[in-house]
């Protein structure tokens, strides 16, 4: 197969969910790093990023804009290691967790906590938001967690199997830790125990440690 190049940024929710994709399946992959507000980027990611987002995905002289989208071509293209089930039914399933997860997780996780928690300052140059940070810890994130609660039934979300429904949803639950937020394990122990089986494995701590690395850097 073609060499693969990921242009992003570690800390985005959309590049994580990605990097994790490409880890399970094993790939081997370039990463070029693009922070969608700031200015000089490559001029390959500027004319093949019509929305000038992030993750964008070369795969030999295709370039493949859009999370979902890179996802789906790696399903496809690197079928070993599958991240959807074969089942129409459960894929959907899986496929509308990672809606979920790219909508409503994303908003509250990585707009109302992270990026006032850690990005406001150092990025932003601006106090966090301590409202928006209150509002997602004690309402926004257990309406989450009470949601999970009730559709895990198993070790994963879909089949009882690890799938692209668990590495998108899992991805916001990288963003939690980062900021030294847990889910309240009395109130939802299914999504406790299933956030620390995510976190525990080799392509979630591989990802985890490459970002904990950035927001060294981030913060010096």
């Amino acid at each position: 197969m073609s060499e693969l190049t990921l242009y992003g940024a570690h800390l985005s929710p959309y590049v994580r969910k990605v990097r994790l994709a490409l880890a399970v399946k094993e790939l081997d992959y370039k990463h070029v790093i693009v922070i969608p507000f700031q200015k000089d980027h490559p001029p390959e990611f500027t004319q093949n990023s019509p929305l000038r987002k992030i993750p964008l995905l070369k795969a030999g002289d295709q370039f493949i804009p859009d999370s979902s989208v890179i996802c789906q071509y790696l399903e496809r293209a690197y079928p070993a290691t599958p991240l959807l089930p074969e089942d129409a039914g459960k894929a959907a399933r899986a496929l509308w967790f990672e809606e979920y997860a790219d909508s409503h997780m994303t908003a509250v996780i990585a707009g109302h906590l992270f990026a006032e928690k850690i990005l406001a300052g150092p990025l932003f140059n601006r106090a966090p938001n301590e409202d928006e940070i209150a509002l997602a810890i004690n309402e926004e994130i257990p309406g989450i967690c009470a949601y999970l609660e009730s559709q895990l039934e198993g070790d994963y979300l879909v089949d009882n199997t690890l799938t692209l429904a668990d590495l998108a949803v899992g991805g916001l639950f990288v963003a939690m830790h980062h900021c030294d937020v847990a889910c309240d394990a009395a109130k939802f122990p299914k999504v406790a125990a299933y956030i620390d089986r995510l976190l525990s494995h080799p392509a979630f701590v591989k990802t985890m440690q490459e970002e904990e690395m950035m927001l060294k850097m981030l913060s010096a």
